[in-house]
């Protein structure tokens, strides 16, 4: 899925997140991982207004296949990042609704990262034991994550809320 990502601005930055098979990204020091993880690495990184230099750049991901589909911003400036991931070792963090990866040919996962880019603030793998995937992410006034994504398996559904039996969209 090397063609997907997302940009989006606040009033004086650009936040991009999307997928590198390099291990010579511009990554900067200092941020969550400046090292290339695997085949393929989600990145997250911030330019400014001008688009003349990189604020900070980060690799996120683990020894197999991952990438960064979608972002968003909450009221303090931090970044939220979604996407896929096919590594076990996928940088989870403790308290996380998942913090293993859920099996299968791959998971999506959700990441909050310190507006400086240099903290993994909560990280969570998001998933069955089968294929899913994490495509879009939204935070509501209230900072609650929203996140769209599609499984072949059987994701859990809060009762009381609209769901369709047997979707395949989360």
């Amino acid at each position: 899925d090397e063609a997907r990502g997302e940009i989006i601005c606040d009033a004086n930055s650009y936040y991009i997140t999307t997928c590198t098979q390099s291990s010579d990204f511009p990554v900067t020091a200092g941020t969550i991982q400046t090292t290339f993880g695997g085949k393929q690495d989600a990145v997250v990184f911030k330019l400014n207004k001008q688009l003349s230099s990189i604020l900070w750049s980060t690799y996120l991901g683990g020894s197999d296949n991952d990438a960064g589909y979608a972002l968003a911003l909450d009221d303090s400036l931090n970044i939220y990042v979604t996407g896929g991931t096919r590594s076990s070792d996928y940088p989870s963090t403790a308290g996380a609704y998942h913090t293993t990866y859920q099996g299968g040919k791959a998971d999506g996962y959700i990441a909050k990262i310190h507006h400086n880019g240099n903290v993994l603030m909560k990280s969570t793998f998001i998933g069955t034991s089968v294929y899913d995937q994490s495509y879009f992410v939204q935070l509501d006034r209230n900072s609650n994550v929203y996140v769209v994504g599609q499984t072949e398996g059987t994701m859990p559904v809060t009762s009381g809320v609209y769901s369709n039996a047997n979707g395949k969209q989360f």
